[in-house]
């Protein structure tokens, strides 16, 4: 005769109680399993994304790199150091969130808009702007690769606790549930013959 998992007395109140339980968990597990699913979904849409935006950040960093040295032959690397530097106060950053299964996904965009010098350069050079405008671009780019890349942590952090979760669900909760619902349909079983097996015997002894 199978064994009961949990301690309890096998009724008929129990095992409706029980099969109450086994929809409940169902529901849960069939919920848990669609986030899943959606969530890998995002994955997917936000890793393509993040593969866009790196590309096009790779490429501007070395734009940038290939602008340095023709800077640094003009200026030299002490007058690097010393030239005024390029202001950021027209700068505007902009984030964008939406919710997506209890997430927050977001979405960026960096607009340096006009900048200038602080002050005026002893010896004004353009590839100094050149330069100044790579790594401008470079700071553009960044923006929305961040965003992305804070999408990706946070999606891969719910999917793993999602399947942690179904995991459980679906190979140790349920099949305790079911196989303490056989077991209780059993011992109910036995108990019912029992019972006609004893009524009968009263009757025959009457």
């Amino acid at each position: 005769m199978p064994e009961l998992t949990r301690t309890q007395t096998a009724s008929r109140s129990a095992f409706l109680d029980l099969q109450d339980e086994q929809r409940l968990v169902n529901d849960g597990y069939e919920f848990l399993d669609e986030k899943r699913i959606l969530l890998a979904a995002e994955l997917l849409r936000q890793r393509a994304a993040w593969r866009e935006a790196r590309t096009a950040f790779t490429e501007r960093w070395e734009e940038a790199a290939r602008a340095l040295p023709a800077a640094a032959a003009d200026q030299g690397l002490e007058g690097l150091q010393v030239h005024p530097r390029y202001t950021l106060d027209a700068a505007r950053l902009d984030v964008g969130e939406r919710p997506y299964v209890g997430q927050v996904m977001l979405e960026a965009s960096l607009e340096l808009g006009d900048t200038g010098l602080e002050r005026e350069a002893v010896r004004p050079s353009p590839e100094v702007r050149r330069l100044a405008d790579a790594f401008r671009a470079v700071l553009e780019a960044a923006a929305p690769l961040a965003a992305i890349t804070a999408n990706l942590e946070r999606l891969m952090r719910e999917y793993r606790r999602t399947e942690r979760r179904v995991r459980a669900l679906e190979n140790v909760v349920l099949p305790e549930i079911r196989q303490d619902l056989a077991a209780m349909e059993e011992h109910l079983d036995l108990n019912e013959q029992e019972e006609v097996i004893r009524v009968r015997s009263l009757r025959e002894t009457d």
